[in-house]
């Protein structure tokens, strides 16, 4: 199967808005992230599931720890998908680190058969180059950095191993010998902001495609790591127009600007989703290693559940009475909690802008429950 046309594209963005101003979707999903294993061979400090400060109630299981998605599993949801029409493009990562599931590189030739784009949210350093490009269809690293020394990147990771910037540098240096730039990605926390200048001349050294900044989003114990307002005062003045200027010098496009957007000095809130509102019950969908499907990358989110073998009807789900709910609810201008750390904030800022600019302020207000026209 081959990827679809611009043409296609375009009627599944006029489909998409359609669906949006109508409150319910016309096609699948655009996005599809699936989780291919909870278990992770770092412990980064912000994680809520493996960070070394996570309170005891929430310390996972070791079995749950050792669950993957099967491969079967896998197949059996993209056919489903596909058959709804409107999926340009999955994710494969995990509550830790998707490639310890062996099968991942079936997975990444099996959506790009299908016409898709793959990208893989990786610490980078069990991948096995030759085969992740096997495929040769389009595919996308987003590379947990999260530091550019050896002393930060092993504070950030809390890497049991001496070996691991070593790795992490070789890898890198791979994919540049290779002509390939990944995506730098720089969860910031307390014990890395005061890289953020030097983080972009990283990503002139091993050369990005762009540099994606995310404020850590702190919960479970995580928050002993969190920015003081001295350091986000910091970020916001000083550090952040440095860094804007010499990514612009070196012609690297970064997120900085929404970035800024999560940066508060009095908060730990990372994500003011009721200025912007929420749009992925129309774009995204996330499916756990366990079956689970979730409305956004937000755990306490449920949509539904996959049964655990045989056929998948997705679309059952993404038409359902459950999804539809949660939509509506968002729609409303109301939101969940979590929301205010929103893992897809920088998508919800890019659509919510589009959108505004497309259909004028009143509908758009009306479409995040801040107008006379919401529900």
């Amino acid at each position: 199967m081959s990827a679809p046309d611009e043409a296609t594209r375009r009627a599944w963005r006029r489909d998409r808005v359609k669906g949006l101003l109508a409150g319910q979707p016309r096609i699948g999903p655009q996005t599809v992230h699936f989780d291919l294993a909870n278990a992770c061979n770092t412990r980064c400090t912000t994680c809520w599931d493996h960070s070394p400060h996570l309170v005891a109630a929430r310390v996972p299981s070791a079995l749950w720890k050792r669950k993957q998605l099967a491969l079967d599993r896998f197949e059996a949801t993209l056919e489903s998908l596909l058959a709804l029409g409107g999926l340009e493009a999955i994710i494969l990562s995990g509550m830790g680190e998707p490639l310890l599931n062996p099968a991942v590189y079936d997975m990444i030739a099996i959506a790009h058969r299908a016409g898709l784009e793959v990208t893989i949210i990786t610490n980078l350093l069990l991948l096995d180059q030759a085969r992740a490009f096997a495929s040769g269809g389009r595919l996308e690293l987003l590379t947990s950095i999260c530091g550019v020394t050896e002393p930060v990147w092993h504070a950030f990771h809390a890497h049991p191993r001496p070996d691991g910037w070593a790795t992490l540098l070789r890898q890198l240096q791979g994919l540049r010998e290779r002509g390939f730039r990944p995506k730098h990605v720089q969860v910031i926390n307390a014990q890395n902001a005061h890289q953020l200048v030097d983080m972009v001349h990283f990503a002139r050294e091993y050369p990005a495609a762009r540099i994606n900044f995310k404020l850590a989003s702190l919960a479970n114990g995580t928050e002993a790591v969190a920015l003081t307002p001295d350091q986000k005062e910091g970020l916001l003045y000083d550090l952040i127009p440095r860094a804007m200027g010499f990514a612009h010098a070196y012609g690297i496009p970064t997120d900085l600007d929404a970035f800024a957007l999560q940066v508060d000095p009095t908060s730990h809130r990372t994500a003011p989703i009721e200025e912007i509102g929420c749009f992925m019950g129309y774009l995204y969908a996330r499916v756990t290693v366990e079956g689970d499907v979730l409305f956004c990358c937000n755990p306490k989110v449920r949509a539904g559940g996959l049964p655990a073998e045989g056929p998948v009807d997705f679309g059952a789900l993404w038409r359902g009475a459950s999804w539809q709910g949660l939509r509506d609810i968002v729609r409303s201008g109301r939101y969940f909690p979590g929301c205010d750390q929103c893992g897809k904030f920088k998508q919800n800022v890019k659509w919510s802008q589009r959108l505004k600019e497309q259909l004028g302020e009143p509908a758009w207000r009306a479409l995040i429950g801040r107008g006379e026209g919401a529900p």
